[in-house]
């Protein structure tokens, strides 16, 4: 896969929804992949488990489009050294970005009677 390698947020969206999961996860601080799993499986409460293939492969993606980056060093484990994960400025504006968009599809769909359920 070509990374887009664009300082324009547009050039990324839409976002692939675990994509923009991880992204979201980021913004609160760095983390490992087995953490962010944790966290987003934890939010979502519908009793699904994240694939660790598709897992990895999202991340190798946002690291290879420059929007997440890996922390030297790390806080590894003596058991068990893990990768560290950081959100990246253009991946914080990214993020945004999708955000943004997000909202006005959801606007979208109000103005035309479709609203989430509660």
């Amino acid at each position: 896969m070509k990374s887009k390698r664009s300082s324009t947020p547009d050039t990324y969206l839409p976002l692939h929804p675990l994509e923009f999961q991880i992204l979201l996860r980021l913004a609160q601080g760095e983390a490992h992949a087995y953490a962010i799993v944790c966290s987003i499986e934890e939010q979502q409460q519908t009793g699904k488990r994240i694939l660790p293939t598709n897992m990895y492969r999202r991340i190798w993606r946002l690291v290879s489009n420059g929007l997440v980056k890996e922390i030297p060093g790390g806080h590894a484990d003596a058991t068990r050294p893990r990768k560290h994960l950081a959100i990246t400025p253009l991946g914080r504006r990214v993020a945004t970005a999708e955000a943004s968009r997000l909202r006005s599809l959801l606007s979208q769909a109000k103005a035309v009677g479709v609203s989430p359920e509660r």
